[in-house]
């Protein structure tokens, strides 16, 4: 009898974390780019625009690649892709190329967006739905740990070695991933020979465009993503241009934050066992309001920046770790084809996320403009907490 091999949780929290690392890495050398380049700091953050851009389209791409290939071919690929970016992004600063450095990080980030999707993938057609429900709220542990990790990193890497460095990091992380994924189990046993065909995406996708608890769940995950994303656009140019904070500095005060997201991921896969997903997102909606308020009033009272700024995002953190695996589970809960709906599910995850960051460049950066912004993303978590419980009975009384 063949032993079934191992889903390594190891790689797991690896390949979960590894856009948002790469997202994260650079950010304490986004102002020394802009010093670099002799660029505003509207136009430095398109480095992170891009990179959206190319994490978003890159949920659609692995879907089809997996079902056609096979899940760790397509997995290899995109890492591939990660690692050459990567070195593409240290040719840029060689060159002084910006637009360069802009391409590197969109490819990048098509490369880097493998992870969360293939994770996703693995983990639901590896497990069955309870097992999976839990094992995705354990391994989002990583989502907190690894990017404050990264940002700390950045800064270290950004002070002694300079903004260069935080690329080579980058490329060592996804060698070491593509070493680990080649010990990772197959878990797509029969091949779809039409799944790159025009017609046949056209209609695996139009099928999970459809599903309205695949969407609101993509959604729902998409303002997570904003508060995290937007603080990575906002947060060094708030911290270090307004505040007076060096990059060491910066990238050491963001290992407070991640704290939320830790907590949350290990209350989360607790609740889990008792609550229902919906009390459970309620919850991390709370979680996240009481947050934005906190971040509102310190920053308005002129308080140092680590109780201004950091501390309350634990709180916010802490949230959208309650609220993630749960989302997540709705809409996979439903899913006919679980790779083109975590496809469709992280698209939309993404995609909100970039067209929030891409929109921050017409804004004036100010004290008290990331609090505002939460406000706005804590309305908009509410009001699509209600269309998805209200979806999820509509189903549920049709079955």
């Amino acid at each position: 009898m063949q032993t079934r091999t191992e889903l390594s949780t190891f790689t797991l929290l690896l390949m979960i974390s590894f856009a948002s690392v790469n997202a994260v890495l650079y950010t304490p050398a986004l102002p020394d780019i802009a010093k670099y380049f002799t660029i505003s700091s509207n136009l430095a953050q398109q480095t992170m625009t891009w990179f959206l851009i190319g994490y978003t389209l890159g949920q659609l791409l692995y879907g089809p690649l997996a079902n056609r290939f096979g899940r760790k071919p397509a997995l290899y690929t995109g890492i591939i892709l990660q690692i050459a970016s990567s070195l593409l992004c240290v040719l840029a600063g060689v060159l002084h190329e910006f637009t360069l450095l802009t391409i590197g990080r969109f490819l990048l980030a098509l490369g880097a967006g493998v992870g969360l999707k293939m994770a996703f993938t693995l983990v639901n057609e590896y497990y069955e739905p309870k097992i999976a429900h839990q094992k995705i709220a354990y391994i989002m542990l990583a989502f907190g740990i690894t990017p404050g990790i990264a940002i700390a990193l950045g800064g270290l890497c950004t002070t002694y070695f300079g903004w260069f460095s935080c690329f080579y990091a980058s490329a060592i992380y996804g060698v070491l991933l593509l070493i680990l994924a080649t010990r990772l189990p197959e878990t797509k046993k029969v091949l779809d020979k039409h799944a790159l065909q025009l017609k046949h995406l056209t209609q695996e996708y139009c099928t999970q465009f459809k599903n309205p608890m695949i969407i609101a769940g993509g959604l729902l995950m998409g303002i997570c993503t904003c508060f995290i994303y937007v603080f990575a656009a906002l947060g060094p140019f708030i911290a270090i241009n307004l505040f007076g904070i060096t990059s060491e500095q910066y990238g050491i005060a963001n290992i407070l934050p991640p704290l939320g997201l830790v907590g949350g991921s290990i209350i989360a896969a607790q609740l889990a066992k008792k609550y229902s997903p919906g009390f459970i997102i309620q919850i991390g909606i709370i979680m996240a309001c009481l947050g934005s308020l906190l971040m509102l009033l310190t920053l308005a009272l002129g308080l140092p920046i680590i109780f201004a700024l950091f501390l309350p995002l634990i709180f916010i953190y802490f949230g959208v770790a309650l609220i993630l695996p749960n989302a997540s589970m709705y809409a996979m809960q439903y899913a006919t084809d679980k790779a083109h709906g975590s496809a469709v599910m992280n698209f939309l995850n993404m995609g909100l996320a970039t067209t929030v960051v891409l929109n921050l460049g017409f804004l004036t950066i100010s004290k008290l403009l990331l609090p505002i912004i939460y406000f706005i993303a804590v309305i908009g978590l509410m009001a699509l907490h209600r269309w998805l419980l209200s979806q999820n009975k509509a189903i549920a009384s049709k079955a």
